[in-house]
């Protein structure tokens, strides 16, 4: 089967959406769009992917938002050339809003297709001891040198403390036990390794304020269930899943500016082997 590096497929996924973002401003509709089944992430996508993991919820969401997202960005070069600027604004927000998902979803993969294999298979992975923290069966520090590498396990590892998180909201939140903002794994990186790095300081200060309000977001879920408001929990969780994609999306923002300025080599690939 092909593999496809996600790593990768992020990466080149925000590249892509940067360049569009460029050529809205300028407006200049010179760009050249591939079909959804065309481009690197489609292909995979469309073809040998069914055979490993075509079976997966976030594969098949990945499926249709990835082509929701080639509709949306052909509309905004279309009505770049002959369309007003209203509607140019509305299409690119569309887009915007779908780049969020792919991240989400790419990132859903990701750990859908760690978890489903076993452990042993990684034990010849460049990034072994970081897959087994993940499982909890390690405590090794990052290797020197890797630090920054850590954004990419903070990823992961909020995409399944959101996930865990849902599943504790059930009797009425009874059994659910959040961590602060600082104890996390997100909130660690930007104490330990964001701020004190120097770098792209305003990426990781608006990380900062969206991961804070993700957190206070999901204390206020907790509280209104307990109080058994249902209406008023519905609520607060959307927004707490709004503001968990948003911590996915600039977490894979900061990557990109690390990897731009040289911090990293190359993106980090959890599963191909």
């Amino acid at each position: 089967m092909k593999q496809v590096d996600l790593g990768i497929a992020r990466i080149a996924h925000l590249v892509w959406e940067s360049e569009l973002e460029e050529m809205v401003q300028q407006k200049r509709p010179s760009m050249h769009l591939q079909s959804h089944e065309e481009c690197e992430l489609g292909l995979w996508l469309h073809g040998e992917i069914n055979y490993e993991m075509g079976h997966l919820a976030s594969v098949k969401h990945l499926l249709a938002v990835h082509q929701q997202f080639h509709v949306a960005a052909l509309r905004v070069i279309e009505y770049l050339k002959h369309g007003p600027s209203a509607t140019v604004a509305r299409e690119m927000q569309k887009v915007r809003e779908l780049s969020r998902d792919i991240v989400y979803f790419i990132t859903e993969i990701e750990i859908d297709s760690l978890e489903q294999k076993p452990l042993s298979h990684f034990s010849t992975h460049p990034l072994k001891n970081m897959i087994y923290r993940f499982f909890h069966v390690s405590n090794e520090p990052p290797t020197e040198g890797h630090g920054i590498l850590e954004v990419s396990y903070a990823r992961l590892e909020h995409l399944r403390w959101s996930r865990d998180l849902l599943r504790s909201f059930h009797h009425w939140g009874r059994e659910a036990d959040l961590i602060s903002s600082r104890q996390c794994a997100v909130g660690k990186w930007i104490q330990q390794i964001g701020l004190p790095s120097g770098q792209h300081t305003e990426l990781v200060k608006d990380l900062q304020q969206i991961h804070e309000s993700f957190h206070a977001k999901a204390e206020d879920t907790l509280h209104l269930l307990r109080r058994k408001n249902i209406t008023g929990s519905e609520n607060a969780y959307r927004e707490v899943v709004r503001l968990g994609r948003e911590v996915l999306y600039l977490l894979t923002r900061i990557e990109l500016a690390f990897l731009q300025s040289g911090s990293i080599a190359t993106p980090t690939n959890f599963i191909k082997m």
